[in-house]
């Protein structure tokens, strides 16, 4: 071996191993694109927070990125997020750099050091102008008081979230005509919802969301959108993690299939607003 290819090697090795390390300590970093931030991670089959994550990871990790819907992206390197803003405790953002290049990016990003498929199934997308789903969004609504002629679904996806071969249906539905700023209208609405089939028959679930049965002035409602339909931690099952901006902010929301139930995985819920 002459001298540059024994540089070269030399080199890639230690390139090899800046991308390595969180895997060899036993660590997958879970980020969100929307937010811009560390949710938390993945060790020894289990959920950890944000804070027991950042201290394991290396100045630099190597991700991918899935989206509802989209091929997964491979290799995209983000620089270790870091705890710089005031107002948000316990938060760890993007530096600039990969704030800037995420700016048109969706989804979520998980450790490229994952040892599972994170998307064992694929979410099939339902037109928006479904007239059958947009009904479920009506029914949906007046159990919450809200009665009206504008059904707006700005989501929908068929997807097999437990792997038991019985897919469900996730819709997502807003209507803020005038954008969402601290006041809302009557009947302004954002919402995640689940269709589950239960003994054979079709069952609705509001995940999360804001409703308006009246006029408020102050009140910072939330726009909700399914950020990432993937599996988070390699049983088999998969996650549903849900973006929301409000006026001021934005948090996310991470929910798990248990029993035929979503139940909420607080531990990667993270926030950022005022």
């Amino acid at each position: 071996m002459n001298k540059k290819t024994l540089f070269y090697s030399i080199c890639l090795i230690i390139f090899s191993f800046s991308f390595t390390e969180a895997q060899t300590r036993g660590v997958v970093p879970i980020l969100n694109l929307q937010v811009k931030g560390l949710m938390g991670g993945v060790e020894n089959g289990k959920f950890v927070n944000a804070k027991a994550v950042v201290g394991k990871l290396s100045a630099e990790t190597k991700y991918k990125i899935f989206e509802p819907n989209a091929p997964s992206i491979v290799d995209m390197v983000f620089a270790k997020p870091v705890n710089s803003m005031d107002v948000c405790d316990d938060f760890y953002a993007f530096g600039e750099k990969d704030f800037a290049k995420t700016e048109n990016l969706k989804g979520i990003a998980i450790g490229a050091n994952a040892t599972w498929n994170a998307m064992p199934r694929q979410p099939k997308k339902i037109a928006l102008t479904d007239v059958k789903y947009k009904k479920v969004v009506a029914d949906a609504l007046q159990t919450k008081g809200i009665f009206t002629k504008t059904i707006k679904l700005t989501q929908a996806f068929r997807l097999d979230l437990e792997g038991d071969g019985v897919e469900e249906v996730l819709i997502t539905a807003t209507s803020y005509p005038n954008g969402v700023y601290s006041s809302a209208k009557k009947n302004d609405y954002s919402f995640v919802l689940l269709r589950k089939a239960v003994n054979g028959k079709a069952r609705n679930v509001i995940v999360t969301g804001d409703f308006m049965t009246k006029k408020i002035d102050f009140g910072a409602p939330g726009e909700y959108e399914v950020s990432a339909i993937a599996d988070l931690n390699g049983d088999g099952k998969m996650e549903l993690v849900i973006y929301c901006q409000y006026y001021e902010g934005s948090w996310v929301e991470t929910y798990e299939m248990k029993g035929g139930k979503l139940s909420s995985v607080k531990i990667l819920d993270i926030a950022c607003g005022v």
